[in-house]
This record gives structure tokens, C-alpha cells and sequence, in this order.
């Protein structure tokens, strides 16, 4: 036995914590005390809100990095808290200087050892330090006299990630799920007058095994703590569902409340109680009421009659305790969204009022059917977008001026659904979406990313997955927004994910399920556990570029090839489900390329659902440095580790809610109404436009249709056309009469575009009168290159010198210097007025085939990046070859340089003619011809180093916001004006912006309008004019650092690469790549207002 004693004591060291296994590092104790899952509401009893406390504010509070540091019996009554910090609720600790925030896209920031989270991790890891933080906190309130009877209700909304509650100091219960709501009843614990509440949170549990979401690791308790109080038989809970007759005309409103009871109320057994049901319109008026007696609800002598006639022993249970006929009530859509309200009373056998609750009812249907998702029986599409709930300065707590914000900016750029990824979002959030009209894929709390499947096929895991999925759809089952349950994410496919399915089919058979981790093999159909196929990242049908490979070999990039193609599955025919991609088009940067080439392919298939863009907003926390800057942090900027950086910032809005070049590309290209030119005669004026109907269940009466004529950017004429009735899906023409504009037009020379306008008639809950739905830009008539067309005029004769150092080519009108041993143009300088200058180690202009990478270039794509800085694209070897010059007969001068920029195992030859004419104009025809082995090229084109005085930027091209060749959709041309100081984009992490396509003239001015012109001689160029240089911004890891360098920087390029979606996701498409052939650059360059 002595030896049994020895070898247990020797054993006990190496058990560590296992020995005493904690709640919170059980996946069989989800919970202790904790009340079954309802929807959300808060019951009242005359108005809303006189039987709740709100406990936000403050408490006090306590944080420690491990348990142990923890103080034990914290929670007693007489425990002195007055050294404790006054910590706000609701809030997250990291974020207000307690821990330290981990971005991790996938994967555990602890130990994996499930469900234990206090392994030692490596010795680099935060959680090394900071095992598991936890925070304590303390608080009183004075229980309402009127509270002393009945039952009162501890709610807390989310707490991240797992926590015990106390109340007088005795422990009411635990649980876990940082997503989902947990209620305890506190009657028992409470006394008259003051009482006091103590939480005990922790960060990490076995339940963050299911919480391995792409967002930053925050914890706390950071939704809404609620008390409220309710009588002795009370409303429990209520499920209301909409069921469509034939037709879609009329509905069955069917309501099923439920009823609880406490102390003497129970052996009365509800009754002489009823629950009344009144259902009323926008102005109030009663369409429906019906009522249900609560004993045969409750059923406590589990009554025979009852059960049978309500829970059979054999078929589905019977729903529908209050029912009847709505006949052709107003339909809920995302673009009708008409609600009524729903007032339920609990009342006694005297019909007194004893408790009452309300909620909003939208009458809509949803439904799979031939391969499509119908909504009240027709079909629709999701332009949807995801959306992590992020705040810049509050990570985690959504306020509702926050949310309305996001549910705003959406409804205005033409999204209509949102996926809440990865777990159920704040409970107003729903609310403002039935409201304000957005379809909703409400998703669970469910990741194990770092783990893939393997929890999802553990069996002893399945109550843990169950329980997310349960609570979610019982607290969210009333909203007419939701319209998909979607069962988690990047967590595998298993046993648990059919279980979950299992349940949601037969709890609620009126939403169809998603889950993009159900996917078949080789092929073969998906799983029916769900109804929709769908997939993360497709590509669409065309080529796209191989980095790497040969041009014409029969294989595929690995970062392109694991990316299915969205159209091929469509089509294939041994399946008829809905096809989704419920993430697509990665926005991390500067991306978003070839967004409208997915639509052309969704537009075309019937079966082809839309899809999710990832996503809504960068994840980006704003903090001041030191030196008083802000500063947007990332990934590893707290010292986090381990952390994906960037890989957070993947919004269409930045973390501000600012917006970005992004989100008017997704306007664009996600508007209702498509419009292209149908019919054109230039002779009677006549033009008719085709327009297509994209909304599913309006027509285009509720818009007015503007349009504009210009002539080479200068209005002709406007007006407002009439607009047919056209029905959802339909095409019909438009016509306007430009009959009278025309006149004024010199159709041999003139650039003429009709610019159209879809704008509402009137004001509606989103946006206002005049607001913007759709546009297009028609060409009438493509002579874009008659706006770069200039005339040379003559002036004093060009006096030219060589020498071995300089080659100068001057008259009154211009000074020109070439530097012979660079080969490169030094100076150029117009009436005395100095317009291009080299500085440090630049020339006045400077061949450049490097851009500073985009987030899509770094990232898990096609890995540009790493090409170009393996092969040295930003810096290049550069040999001069020539540099001479010559005067011509008729009065001009020609220099002629050569040079050759080296990388590593490839080369650019760059020959360049500098033609200077007596007038100061300045033809550069520049050719670039790649040599040897390269990798694929960002640009072609040359750099101006301009005075940092020439900050105004015009141009007739692509604009006002910066475009590229895969993405400009949302620009028209036109003539544009802007500072260079706002051409360039302020993404989080600096990297290429500000490019324009379409470019025939481009002119810096300063503040006197004096300045240089560059305009295309035979085709339009990309342009950019920027504060920064390129190896300004590629040397910047935060946009902060980023400082104007004394030049205006003004790129020409006559080729540029697309920017494709491969942070995460399919890259570059091959049209929008550059040919590894000679190109040529052909500009002419002017000073602009000058005078000889």
C-alpha cells in the first residue's frame, strides 16, 4: 500500500488539471442551471420595459492572466471590491487594456488538447503568458418592491467565452456559448432591497473549440445584461410561423406560445387563464385575433386528449395552438418589408391582464423548388455580403447606431442579404433586417476550424454542436428576415452536422438549411442534411493565370485549381438544388477584381443563387501610438501571437464604416436594373435602352429615370425618360428622345455618352428621395481620343547640347535635361517653371514595371508577391545603354535613350524617344520588351516625379474613384478633378492605389493653374498622381506611417495588371493579365496654362 501511495504521489504532478477537470474544460457540461432556450423578447406588463432592469454600466471588475490568480470567493457579500477597477459592461477586456487582443484566422491560440485549454502551449504563444484570463466582476442593484412576488430572470446576451454567475453569494449556474443567450432564474437567491450580482468569465473553454472563427480572439461580457421579472405563470416563449396557401395570396398565421409556472400557480395548472392573441396592421387595425386556453398549453396531468391530439405517438406534432386565415396579407420581402405587430396577453379567469409580450410578424414563405430558393413563390438571388460584428474601438459591443449604420450602408448598395458569420448576431440586429428589408442566413456558433471535421464526427461531441444550433434558431425563430438556417462553418462534415440538421428540419420546416462543409466526393451530390449546394471561393469559367507554369502546359496552379468553378456545378445534372457561394470575391485590400464577371455567370444559370462577398467590414482596431497618431492595428501588432496579420482587414467598408472604391463596384454590380443600349440612330436622335428588372418582387415603378448627355465631358442636355411597368425578371425598352440634343453635336470628333440614373421617386426607410439605385453609361459615340488630341505650334528655334554629363535641350518655352551616364530625363521645366525634377535617387522619369503589392498579390492566391520579390521586381539592376540626341529639319529635337532594367533571371529593355518641339510639347514614345524568364508583371510604364505644388489632379477617363482593368464598372467617363493627396485609397496596409483606366488626358496643376498635361497619342493609358512613390508605400506596414515625400508622383502606364480575388480565393483572370511582349508607350507631354 506504501508503495501504491508513492507511485500515486509521483503520478498526480503529471495528471496536472486533468485530475480535477473543470466545468469549463468539459464538453458534457454545457451548463448548470441555465433555462431552456426562447426566443428573444422581454415580457412587460402595461408598456414595454416596466418589468426589466438593464445592468449595463458599471461594475467593478478584476482581471488576471491565469485561474490561479484568480480570487476564489470574490462573489461573498462582505468581500471588499473598493480597489477594483470601474469596468463598463458591455465591453471586451482586450480592448480596454485587460489582455491582449490574438487575430488568428484558423486555428487554436492555445494548446490543442480538446476540451482542455490549459496545456502549455509554445513558449512564443501569448496564451504561454496568458493561460486563461479571467475577469471578475461585481455589482449591486435594489430589487423593485413590486418584484418581492413572482419570478425574477438573469439574462445575459453573450459572454465570450465561458462563465459562472452568483447572486448574494451563492452560485445560481454556468454556461458557455459566447454567441448565444443564457437566462437563469435568480428568485430563490434574491432578498428585499439591494442585492448583489457577481460574474466569474473565462476566456478560454472547451466550448472556444467551436469558436475558431477568422476574427480576433476578444472576450468579456459583451452583450446586454438584463433582469426581468415576471408573475408566477408567465409567457415563456412563442413560435409564430406564416404559412402560405395555393396561390402565395392568402396565409395561416399559426402561433404556439408557451407557458410556465411557479409556487401556487402550479397547482392551479393555468386555469381560468387564457393567452390572447391580437394581430394588427401599420395603422392599427385588427386583422386577426384568436386565443388558447393555458391549461390544456401547460398540461401538467399530461392529459391523454391532450398529448394525443397535440404530440401524437405516431406522425409530427401539431402546431398551431392559436391559427387562423390572413387573407391576402401584405408580404414580407427584403423589398417589401411589411410587418405587422403582434400583441400576446397572458390573462386570468377575470380578463385581467397578467403579462403581455409583442413582437413583429412579416408574412412571407420560403421554399426550394426546381432548383431554386422562392420567396412567396417566386424567385430570388442573394447579392449578399457577410458581416463579422466589429467595432473600431469597441471589437465586439454593437451599439444600435452601429448596426443601423451597417443595415443602411447595405440597403444602399443594393445588398439584400446577409450571412452572420460565423454565429448568431445581437439580437436588435434582426430586427432592424425585418424592419428595413434584408434576408438573413442565420448561422451558428459552430467552427472548429483548426481541428477540420474532427470534432463534428466525435460522437461525445454532439450535444456541444447541438446545443449552438438550438439555441440560435429558438431565439431567432420569429424573424421573417431569416430565411436560412446555416448549420456553422469550415468545421468538416460528420454525424453532428446530421444531427443538427435532423433537428432543425422537424423544429422548423418553414426554412430551408445550409452548411458549406456538406459537400459530396468526386463529384457525387451533396449530403440531402442540406438544401442548397454551396461552396466558398469559386472561379468563374474563364482562364486564369498560372504563375509559374508554362503557357500552354496542361496543368494548373494549386492556389487556382482547389477552387471549383460555381457555373460547372450548376449545370451538372445529377443534382437540382439552389447553387450558392456562401463567400466569394475576398475583399481583403485592394480587390474585388472581376466582380462583374461572377454576375454574368449568375444572371445566366437559373439554378445559380448568388452569393455572400467576403466581407462587410475591415476588422481593424483603431489605437493611438505614442506619438499621438492613429493607427489602424492588425494581426501581430499587440505582439500576438500566433496571428495571420492583415488577414482581418477583408472589408468592403473599412472598420470606420468609411468607404472604399470597393463598395461602389458592389452597387454597381449588384443594382436591380440592368440597362445597355438597345437601338441607336445618330441621324433622328432616337435611342432606346433595354432595361432588365432584377428585383424579385417590385417592378420599376418606384423609380425615376434621369439621364444626361454629354459631349467630351460637357452636359448637352437632360431630362427624365418614362419608365414602362416592367415585372421582376422582365426586359423591356426605353425610349428617349435626344432628338433636340443631337443638333449641338460634331459626331466626327465628339465623345458623347448618355449617363442614366435610376433614383427613387420618394423617400422610404433606407434612403432618401433621389437616392441612387442604378446607373449605367451608354457610348453614343467612342471618340475618347479626341479629347488627348493637341496641336504643336511653333516658337524660337531649340538650342541643343551634349556633353558627357548632360544633354539639354532649351528655348524660351522649355528647358529639357537627359542625364547621359543614367540615360534618364532629368529635368523638364516650362517658362522657367520647374514641372518635372529628379529626386534622390528618381529621375524626372523613371521606367517602372513594380507595383507595391496588393493584399491579393501577398496572399494565399497566386502569391505575386513572392514572385516579384524573389525575382527582385523592386529592385532592379539598371545598365544605360544610349542616351543621344539629334536635332530634325523640321525645327524639333529627338533624344534617344536605351537601358536595360536586370532581375533575376530575366530582363525589360526599355527604348524611349523623347521628341521636343519649339512649342515645349514633348512626345515620349517609350517600348518595353521583356527578356529571359520573368514572373508576371504588375505594370509597364513610366514614373513623373512632378512638383509637390502640382497636387491638382484632371483627367477625362475612368472615374472619380480609382479603377483597374477588372474593376470599373462603378466609373464612368467623364472629366474628373481631385488632389493627389485623394487619389490615393488608405487601406490599413499600404499597397498599390489610386490607378485610373481609360486615361486620354491627365493634367497636374498648382495653385495658380500652372502646370503639365499628359494626354495618349494612339490609345488610352492607366494613370495614377500620388503624394507617395511606389517604394513609399511598399516600405509602409500601416497607413499611418505613410507620409507625403515633397513630389507629386505621376504614373503612366500603358499596361496594368487585374487585381483579381487570391488573398483568398481564385487570382488574376488571364485577360486582365499583361502579355510578355514588346508594349509600347506613346504620350505627349505639355506644359498646361503657360505662357511663352
Amino acid at each position: 500500500m506504501k508503495r501504491i501511495g508513492m507511485l500515486a504521489a509521483l503520478l498526480l504532478p503529471l495528471l496536472g488539471l486533468h485530475a480535477q477537470q473543470h466545468d469549463w474544460e468539459n464538453h458534457h457540461v454545457l451548463q448548470i442551471n441555465r433555462e431552456p432556450a426562447r426566443a428573444a423578447f422581454i415580457p412587460f406588463g402595461v408598456q414595454k420595459g416596466d418589468r426589466m432592469l438593464s445592468l449595463n454600466g458599471t461594475w467593478k471588475f478584476r482581471w488576471t492572466k491565469t485561474p490561479d490568480e484568480r480570487i476564489p470567493d470574490f462573489y461573498r457579500t462582505d468581500f471588499d471590491d473598493a480597489s477594483w477597477t470601474d469596468f463598463t459592461v458591455p465591453a471586451n477586456w482586450e480592448v480596454n487594456g485587460y489582455g491582449t487582443p490574438i487575430y488568428a484566422s484558423a486555428g487554436y491560440v492555445f494548446r490543442i488538447d480538446p476540451p482542455y485549454v490549459m496545456g502549455e502551449p509554445k513558449q512564443k504563444y501569448t496564451t504561454f503568458i496568458e493561460r486563461n484570463p479571467v475577469g471578475q466582476y461585481r455589482r449591486t442593484f435594489t430589487l423593485p418592491e413590486a418584484w418581492q412576488s413572482g419570478q425574477t430572470f438573469l439574462r445575459f446576451d453573450g459572454v465570450m467565452s465561458a462563465f459562472y454567475v452568483w447572486v448574494n453569494g451563492k452560485r445560481v449556474g454556468y454556461s458557455q456559448g459566447s454567441m448565444e443567450p443564457s437566462e437563469f432564474n435568480i428568485t430563490p437567491y434574491l432578498q428585499p432591497g439591494t442585492n448583489q450580482v457577481a460574474v466569474e468569465v473565462y476566456r478560454y473553454s472547451d466550448g472556444s473549440y467551436l469558436e475558431d472563427q477568422d476574427f480576433w480572439r476578444f472576450s468579456g461580457i459583451q452583450r446586454d445584461v438584463t433582469l426581468f421579472h415576471t408573475p408566477d405563470i408567465r409567457i415563456r416563449d412563442y413560435a409564430v410561423r406564416t404559412l402560405p396557401h395555393a396561390g402565395y395570396e392568402d396565409f395561416t398565421l399559426q402561433i404556439d406560445p408557451q407557458l410556465s409556472v411557479f409556487g401556487e400557480e402550479k397547482s392551479r395548472k393555468g386555469k381560468g387563464y387564457k393567452v390572447v392573441a391580437v394581430l394588427t396592421d401599420r395603422e392599427g387595425q385588427t386583422v386577426f385575433s384568436g386565443q388558447a386556453d393555458a391549461e390544456p398549453i401547460l398540461d401538467l396531468d399530461h392529459k391523454a386528449a391532450v398529448m394525443n391530439e397535440w404530440y401524437p405517438q405516431r406522425g409530427p406534432r401539431k402546431l398551431g395552438r392559436i391559427a387562423g386565415e390572413i387573407k391576402a396579407p401584405h408580404r414580407w420581402t427584403a423589398e417589401t418589408p411589411y410587418l405587422y405587430t403582434l400583441n400576446l396577453s397572458l390573462q386570468d379567469s377575470l380578463g385581467q391582464v397578467v403579462e403581455r409580450a409583442t413582437s413583429k410578424v412579416g408574412f412571407r414563405s420560403v421554399e426550394v423548388k426546381d432548383g431554386q430558393v422562392l420567396v412567396n413563390g417566386r424567385p430570388i438571388r442573394f447579392r449578399g455580403v457577410n458581416r463579422h460584428e466589429h467595432d473600431p474601438r469597441t471589437a465586439r459591443v454593437m451599439t444600435e447606431e452601429r448596426m443601423l449604420q451597417d443595415i443602411l450602408l447595405m440597403k444602399q448598395a443594393n445588398i439584400n442579404a446577409v450571412r452572420t458569420a460565423h454565429y448568431p448576431n445581437h439580437p436588435r440586429f434582426y430586427e432592424l433586417c425585418d424592419s428595413l428589408g434584408l434576408y438573413v442566413m442565420d448561422e451558428a456558433d459552430i467552427e472548429e476550424h483548426g481541428l477540420r471535421g474532427t470534432l463534428a464526427s466525435t460522437p461525445d461531441w454532439h450535444a456541444a454542436f447541438l446545443d449552438r444550433a438550438v439555441r440560435m434558431a429558438e431565439r431567432d425563430k420569429n424573424h421573417a428576415c431569416i430565411v436560412f438556417w446555416s448549420m456553422g462553418n469550415e468545421s468538416g462534415y460528420g454525424p453532428n452536422f446530421a444531427a443538427i440538421s435532423a433537428w432543425l428540419k422537424d423544429f422548423d420546416p418553414t426554412r430551408p438549411i445550409h452548411y458549406e462543409g456538406a459537400q459530396g466526393l468526386d463529384g457525387a451530390p451533396d449530403p440531402y442534411t442540406v438544401d442548397v449546394i454551396s461552396r466558398f471561393y469559386p472561379r468563374t469559367q474563364d482562364e486564369y493565370l498560372n504563375p509559374g507554369i508554362p503557357e500552354g502546359a496542361d496543368e494548373e496552379r494549386a492556389e487556382n485549381a482547389r477552387w471549383e468553378r460555381l457555373l460547372s456545378i450548376a449545370e451538372r445534372t445529377n443534382d437540382n438544388r439552389p447553387v450558392l457561394t456562401s463567400e466569394y470575391a475576398h475583399s481583403m485590400g485592394n480587390a474585388l477584381g472581376n466582380f462583374q464577371e461572377y454576375w454574368d455567370e449568375i444572371y445566366s444559370n437559373h439554378r445559380m443563387l448568388g452569393g455572400f462577398i467576403w466581407d462587410w467590414v475591415d476588422q481593424g482596431i483603431i489605437r493611438t501610438l505614442p506619438d499621438g497618431r492613429e493607427q489602424v492595428a492588425y494581426g501581430g501588432d499587440f505582439g500576438d501571437q500566433p496571428n495571420l496579420k492583415a488577414f482581418c482587414l477583408n472589408g468592403i467598408v473599412r472598420c470606420d464604416r468609411t468607404l472604399t472604391p470597393k463598395y461602389w463596384e458592389v452597387k454597381k454590380v449588384y443594382q436591380p436594373v440592368y440597362m445597355k443600349l438597345a437601338n441607336w440612330d445618330a441621324a433622328t436622335g432616337q435611342c432606346a435602352v433595354e432595361m432588365t428588372n432584377h428585383n424579385h418582387h417590385i417592378g420599376v415603378d418606384g423609380y425615376r429615370c434621369l439621364w444626361t448627355l454629354y459631349s467630351n465631358g460637357v452636359k448637352q442636355a437632360e431630362g427624365e425618360a418614362e419608365l414602362p411597368y416592367i415585372l421582376p425578371a422582365e426586359s423591356k425598352n426605353v425610349t428617349i428622345d435626344l432628338a433636340k440634343a443631337v443638333k449641338k453635336i460634331d459626331w466626327e470628333t465628339d465623345d458623347v455618352r448618355l449617363n442614366l440614373s435610376l433614383v427613387l421617386k420618394t423617400a422610404c426607410d433606407w434612403a432618401k428621395a433621389g437616392h441612387e439605385v442604378a446607373a449605367e453609361q451608354l457610348t453614343l459615340k467612342d471618340n475618347l481620343m479626341q479629347l488627348a488630341r493637341t496641336e504643336v505650334k511653333g516658337g524660337r528655334k531649340l538650342a541643343l547640347t551634349t556633353d558627357e554629363a548632360a544633354i539639354r535641350v532649351e528655348n524660351n518655352a522649355v528647358l529639357a535635361v537627359w542625364d547621359v551616364k543614367s540615360a534618364t530625363l532629368r529635368q523638364l521645366a516650362y517658362a522657367g517653371r520647374t514641372v518635372l525634377q529628379a529626386k534622390d535617387s528618381l529621375a524626372a522619369a523613371n521606367f517602372q514595371a513594380f507595383r507595391a503589392p496588393t493584399d491579393n498579390d501577398k496572399s494565399f492566391g497566386n502569391w505575386l508577391a513572392k514572385d516579384w520579390q524573389k525575382n527582385l521586381m523592386h529592385a532592379p539592376k539598371v545598365e544605360a545603354l544610349a542616351c543621344t540626341g539629334r536635332a530634325l529639319d523640321d525645327g524639333s529635337v529627338e533624344v534617344e535613350t536605351a537601358q536595360r532594367y536586370a532581375y533575376l533571371a530575366g530582363s525589360i529593355l526599355v527604348n524611349s524617344i523623347y521628341k521636343v518641339y519649339e512649342d515645349g510639347t514633348m512626345d515620349l514614345s517609350q517600348t518595353y520588351t521583356p527578356e529571359g524568364d520573368l514572373p508576371e508583371l504588375p505594370r509597364l510604364g513610366v514614373s513623373f516625379v512632378a512638383d509637390a505644388a502640382c497636387d491638382n489632379v484632371e483627367w477625362y477617363g475612368y472615374g472619380p474613384m480609382e479603377t483597374y482593368p477588372d474593376r470599373h464598372r462603378s466609373a464612368t467617363i467623364n472629366w474628373w478633378r481631385a488632389k493627389a493627396g485623394d487619389q490615393y485609397t488608405h487601406y490599413p496596409r499600404p499597397q498599390d492605389s489610386g490607378n485610373l483606366e481609360s486615361v486620354a488626358v491627365i493634367r497636374l496643376t498648382d495653385g495658380t493653374g500652372h502646370g503639365i498635361s499628359v494626354s495618349a497619342l494612339d490609345k488610352p493609358f492607366s494613370a495614377s498622381a500620388l503624394p507617395y512613390s511606389v517604394m513609399d508605400i511598399y516600405h509602409a506596414s500601416h497607413d499611418c506611417d505613410l507620409q507625403p515625400s515633397g513630389a507629386v508622383y505621376l504614373n503612366i502606364d500603358t499596361a496594368v495588371l487585374g487585381l483579381g480575388n487570391s488573398s483568398c480565393g481564385p487570382g488574376v483572370l488571364k485577360k486582365y493579365a499583361i502579355e510578355k511582349k514588346p508594349h509600347t508607350l506613346h504620350v505627349r507631354i505639355q506644359g498646361f496654362r503657360l505662357k511663352n
